[in-house]
């Protein structure tokens, strides 16, 4: 397993579990609850020292480990490329979903459906955070997958 790959799962797992913490700071049995601004900040904070503590430590096992020779090759660098076009299509597809559920549901308002309260802080934070989280994961994901295929 080539460097790359190792450091694709170790992020995929700490980035799992980093969004765990986060679900858990903001959901209470699957839903979004109404929490305070302060504790918002203090979550997204926790969080982005978490995924900068996380992913140095991987970094610097993975570099203590290493035995010499150049950390990616030239398909190290077709796979990173490659994964990072997904990444963009999912961010970019989760983005364009929310924009058309907030124009349906300010323009066919009342309706059955179940919906997303966008106009609510908490929720508007925790899909625009879990977005960046699934974009992220789904990029490792495609990077381990390229090296599988």
């Amino acid at each position: 397993m080539s460097e790359h790959e190792k450091h694709a799962w170790a992020s995929l797992i700490a980035s799992t579990l980093i969004w765990a913490f986060f679900a858990m700071r903001m959901t209470d049995g699957g839903w979004v609850v109404d929490v305070s601004a302060r504790h918002m900040l203090w979550t997204y904070v926790a969080t982005t020292v978490l995924m900068i503590v996380s992913h140095s430590i991987i970094a610097a096992l993975l570099a203590a480990r290493r035995a010499g020779g150049a950390l990616k090759d030239e398909r190290d660098a077709v796979i990173e490329a490659r994964a990072d076009r997904i990444e963009g299509y999912v961010l970019v597809v989760v983005i364009n979903v929310l924009v058309v559920h907030a124009l349906a549901d300010a323009a066919f308002g009342g309706h059955a459906l179940p919906r997303v309260d966008l106009a609510s802080l908490p929720t508007l934070v925790f899909v625009l955070i879990s977005a960046l989280f699934g974009s992220h994961i789904v990029k490792q994901a495609a990077i381990i997958w390229q090296y599988r295929a």
